[in-house]
């Protein structure tokens, strides 16, 4: 049977359903309400909502059929007017959950109204019964999301190594995963890129100055909704909830933060223009993605954001860092609805890429938009105002970038002195040739204030020009 796409929506005392569902019969259509379930029977469609407030099927209740759209619009009084159904728009939520079988109860289990269960530290993610979470994270090699894949990922991730920077997720211990991964950054980063985008403003401006599009003026957050083929993969994925320590809880939030900071850097640096590489770029960003490692506290996973940002990408400067760290903010403030767009975007990028990086939405991607729609919007509130909370300073990356720079501003002083000099020779030679006419008062301050961004050039053509005053074959007289 197939799942249709189908949308909700209320008023003060009603609620309106509507589900697409074409080339039905439909004089063997079925539909059943009772209480907080609904239920849509009708071949090769079928449908059951868990509604989070009761209705009834009265008097009252309409229904229509349209043929050329195949829409099934039906109307259903609420049991108490007034009553606010909270998350109608979260799709997945809504589906009524398929009844769990005898498996690994700590992958998936119904606990709690909202889905998210949370546990005393050492009670959840043991790997036998009698087993529990140990303080020590060096004996855990699990990876994806809230780390609940135990399996050995084999030979997958050493065959995709533009993909995972982590060839064996298996084999190296969660808590061991943050220095390899620091280590290999401190080898990746480059002096020489940094420094190029620090001194070049000009081709840097664009991006810092780009407004990202959540941003501009004719955004409406509150008239945001979810494409038809953005429910089309919403009710598609399975309603499950998860049982989560308090360390995992936090674990997944910060992952979240890693991910839609690598969003937010793509969507600057391609202004707003998502590119063929706009998927490598989020895969690389996110040390989630690269290297599966989970964070502990929110500075730690902005300084990975930031570092990451300053090692792999083709744009790497502070200022445009601090602008992304701004762009998720505000993403943040936009609401769950459309956090949730943006991760439904990242799924897409993974799935249509050329690369195997739907082995990451398998991991970590579907998990999260199945996560966020049963959070509430006060937790990500709450990891918003951390974020805004924090800011990250260069001495906190490990790079020493302020003493980078201070030694490469030094340098570009010595250099200006030195091209000083040597025009200043260039123009004493050419007034002691005998004969020729003392020249018209040159500014040399000037001269070189105008050649100091190209130093090099500048010279070359000088002594060019000065070569050819003094050609053997010209007559000074």
């Amino acid at each position: 049977m197939l799942t249709p796409k189908f949308k909700l929506s209320q008023d003060e005392n009603h609620v309106y359903i509507n589900v697409h569902a074409p080339y039905t019969n439909i004089g063997e259509t079925e539909i059943d309400v009772d209480g907080e379930n609904f239920l849509f029977v009708s071949s090769p469609y079928f449908l059951r909502l868990r509604l989070p407030g009761s209705i009834v099927e009265n008097d009252r209740a309409k229904g229509s059929y349209i043929c050329d759209s195949g829409d099934f619009n039906l109307t259903f009084d609420k049991v108490n007017p007034g009553e606010h159904f909270e998350n109608l728009d979260m799709i997945t939520s809504l589906l009524a959950p398929r009844e769990i079988p005898e498996i690994n109860p700590n992958l998936v289990e119904m606990l709690e109204e909202s889905g998210i269960a949370g546990e005393e530290e050492g009670a959840a993610c043991s790997k036998s019964d009698k087993d529990t979470e140990s303080d020590d994270d060096t004996t855990n090699y699990a990876y994806g999301f809230g780390n609940k894949v135990c399996v050995e990922l084999g030979d997958v991730a050493s065959e995709f190594p533009h993909i995972f920077e982590l060839k064996e997720p298996d084999r190296v211990a969660i808590a061991d995963r943050n220095d390899l991964r620091i280590k290999h950054e401190n080898r990746k980063f480059s002096t020489n890129h940094y420094l190029a985008d620090f001194f070049d403003e000009e081709l840097l401006e664009p991006y810092l100055n780009c407004v990202v599009f959540w941003n501009k003026e004719d955004f409406d957050a509150e008239s945001i909704e979810f494409t038809d083929e953005e429910i089309s993969i919403l009710k598609d994925l399975p309603n499950k909830s998860y049982l989560l320590s308090k360390t995992e809880y936090t674990q997944v939030m910060l992952g979240l933060v890693d991910i839609l900071y690598a969003f937010c850097y793509d969507k600057r640096t391609t202004q707003n223009d998502a590119s063929v590489e706009s998927s490598w770029t989020i895969n690389k960003l996110s040390a989630t993605f690269s290297w599966f490692c989970v964070f502990k506290e929110t500075k730690e996973v902005l300084i990975a954001a930031y570092r990451r940002a300053l090692s792999y990408p083709i744009f790497r400067n502070f200022e445009l860092c601090r602008n992304i760290h701004d762009d998720m903010i505000s993403l943040f403030r936009k609401g769950k609805k459309f956090v949730i767009k943006c991760i439904i975007e990242i799924y897409n990028m993974f799935n249509s890429c050329n690369d195997a990086r739907y082995i990451l939405n398998q991991l970590y991607v579907k998990d999260y938009l199945i996560f966020l729609q049963k959070c509430r919007q006060e937790e990500l509130d709450e990891l918003c105002n951390n974020i805004a909370n924090i800011d990250i300073e260069k001495k906190d990356l490990g790079f020493e970038l302020d003493e980078l720079e201070e030694a490469a501003k030094l340098v570009e002083r010595e250099e200006a002195d030195v091209l000083q000099n040597e025009l200043a020779c260039q123009l004493a030679s050419i007034a002691l040739v005998p004969g020729l006419k003392k020249p018209p008062y040159i500014d040399v301050t000037a001269l070189i204030n105008s050649s100091s961004t190209d130093s090099s050039s500048y010279t070359s053509s000088t002594s060019d020009s000065s070569s050819d005053s003094l050609d053997s074959d010209d007559d000074p007289s």
